[in-house]
């Protein structure tokens, strides 16, 4: 679990980011047009293990204020664009299983709408994140 989520939120940062990455790097179109089928399953995949971990946080909070201060602000990073940009990428899908045009719908599309503006800085800050801890959990192992 410990590299689950910084390498799916490398990809799902490299989707989210994907207007700026193609802006500065043309040749990488290719590569993230071959990610985009993944899309709305990786989003739902990082929801869901992004919420996972939320509640991890909060059960283990002392341990974590121990731990070096770059190491803990990349884990509460992580774990907040985890959840935000698997919303963002799995909404096409979770909207579809709610049934019919119910409220919670209407109030996720339009939850949806307002985060989008930001979701090139998410993903980015999400890459960068991802790279901290797998820094730090090549460094210390096992913790």
């Amino acid at each position: 679990m410990a590299w689950l989520i910084p390498l799916a939120l490398i990809v799902a940062g490299i989707i989210a980011a994907s207007s700026l990455i193609i802006s500065k790097l043309p040749q990488a179109k290719e590569l993230i047009d071959k990610l985009a089928p993944i899309q709305g399953g990786l989003g739902v995949g990082l929801l869901v293990i992004g919420l996972i971990r939320t509640l991890w946080l909060f059960s283990n909070m002392d341990g974590i204020g121990l731990l070096p201060t770059f190491w803990m602000l990349s884990i509460y990073a992580g774990i907040a664009c985890a959840v935000i940009l698997g919303f963002l990428l799995g909404m096409p899908i979770i909207a579809k299983w709610i049934p019919g045009d119910s409220p919670a719908e209407q109030k996720a599309m339009e939850m949806q709408k307002k985060i989008i503006p930001y979701q090139t800085m998410i993903g980015i800050i999400g890459i960068v994140a991802a790279i901290i801890l797998i820094y730090y959990n090549t460094k210390y192992p096992g913790l």
